[in-house]
């Protein structure tokens, strides 16, 4: 209420009250003609192409704060109760000015906390340039990924998983400014991270959604100069089987092998069943088809497409698959399967099966190809093994011969998933087949 209408208001109040004569039973009407205090230390967070966080220190009434008026480029558009809030529908590379007053039940209003004038990220994508622990830097990542509901995942279109290829291409021929633009319209970046806790430092490649993320297809990590240039390394289901994405990254480090892939929600994230066959008690108490943001039974995933570019323009590339799993009386610590029941040329199961065993004599396994009774846990419905085996039709088709060029490796969580003691293990027994 101006300070005019409160005049009015105050002069109607004695002029009635005059008319009616001396009433000493009446009490004096109180008018709160008193405003909040301003709202203070107004500060921003979050900035994205469209969007932003406020956040103040409350305002302080003689009665009470009822609202806070948040004005953009001098305008009142929004109130809210709270102490903080979320503005979107901003656009890109735009420059914009905020300030906020607050105002009690009468419609008194504060004079205005500080002003921040603030700049919207561009459209304009580049490289960005970190440094640290790769291993730190990931579990970050690995701790935000969303759960098991929510639908966070969305399908990627045909158009997007091709530009997508593109994306993966260039990152293979190491031309990263072609790689830049590219990943930006697909709301992802390339970060140049150099780890500074290996001597020398290694410079690493992550393909990974920006801030804002819209899609969670997953994060996609390279070397610039690997040691062990054909070992890929997969960890999909990091949210489900506790520490392989943790995992994954410590052994893809300490190898300084080709890339690793972890995924992007966890595996039960969305409701929508995958078109593939196969079921699990994964997501629900029964039996179900898997689900659509389950990278290793979906075949229309950049998870998947990733793995074909690498498969194909890679020579002689291995694809490790690490995975959990909680183990019965029956079970032995490590399920080992390549996909099939046949023994490759090559045979890395068996031989990471002897290196495990040389960290490890405590071990117990299965190998499915060469335990033939055993059916727990072999992997046989897994997207990427069907692909890299020859499937005619990896979302429905088992593979009958091998390439011997993936793994599935199932682990007990205590003897090699538990923490570092047990990462160790599995990295130095990769490093002593593959290096």
């Amino acid at each position: 209420m101006n300070n005019f209408k409160q005049f009015i208001f105050v002069f109607l109040v004695m002029f009635f009250s005059s008319c009616g004569g001396s009433d000493d039973s009446m009490p004096e009407p109180v008018i709160d003609i008193t405003p909040p205090t301003a709202p203070t230390n107004l500060q921003v967070d979050n900035i994205t192409k469209t969007s932003l966080d406020l956040t103040w220190v409350a305002s302080t009434d003689n009665v009470g704060v009822t609202a806070y008026i948040l004005y953009k480029n001098g305008i009142n558009f929004v109130a809210t109760t709270s102490t903080s809030f979320n503005i979107t529908g901003l656009d890109a590379d735009a420059n914009y000015n905020f300030k906020i007053s607050a105002k009690d039940a009468v419609g008194n209003e504060s004079g205005f906390s500080n002003e921040l004038n603030i700049t919207t990220e561009n459209d304009n994508p580049v490289l960005v340039k970190t440094t640290g622990n790769i291993e730190t830097y990931m579990e970050s990542f690995i701790s935000g990924v969303p759960g098991d509901s929510g639908n966070s995942y969305k399908k990627p279109t045909s158009n997007q998983l091709a530009k997508w290829s593109v994306v993966i291409n260039e990152i293979l021929d190491q031309n990263v400014s072609e790689a830049v633009l590219k990943s930006s319209e697909l709301n992802y970046q390339i970060n140049e991270f150099t780890d500074t806790t290996i001597t020398p430092n290694q410079v690493f490649y992550i393909l990974e959604e920006k801030s804002d993320k819209e899609n969670h297809w997953g994060l996609y990590l390279f070397s610039k100069t690997p040691t062990i240039s054909n070992l890929v390394i997969q960890a999909p289901h990091i949210k489900n089987d506790i520490n392989t994405g943790q995992q994954a990254v410590y052994c893809f480090k300490n190898n300084l092998a080709k890339a690793v892939f972890l995924n992007g929600t966890h595996r039960c994230n969305h409701s929508e069943f995958s078109p593939c066959d196969g079921t699990t008690s994964t997501c629900n108490s029964g039996y179900q088809s898997y689900r659509i943001s389950d990278m290793a039974h979906n075949i229309n995933t950049v998870f998947q497409k990733t793995t074909e570019i690498l498969y194909e323009n890679i020579s002689n590339s291995v694809f490790i698959q690490l995975h959990g799993f909680g183990k019965n009386d029956t079970d032995p610590y490590v399920i080992m399967s390549n996909g099939t029941r046949e023994t490759p040329t090559i045979d890395y199961a068996f031989q990471i099966k002897e290196a495990l065993m040389n960290e490890d004599n405590s071990l117990t396994f299965k190998l499915a190809h060469l335990d033939t009774e055993w059916t727990r846990l072999i992997g046989f419905t897994n997207i990427q093994s069907r692909f890299i085996n020859g499937s005619s039709n990896p979302c429905s088709i088992s593979a009958t011969a091998t390439t011997g060029r993936f793994i599935h490796i199932e682990q007990e969580k205590s003897k090699l998933r538990d923490d570092q003691d047990g990462w160790l293990k599995m990295s130095n027994a990769l490093k002593s087949v593959f290096e």
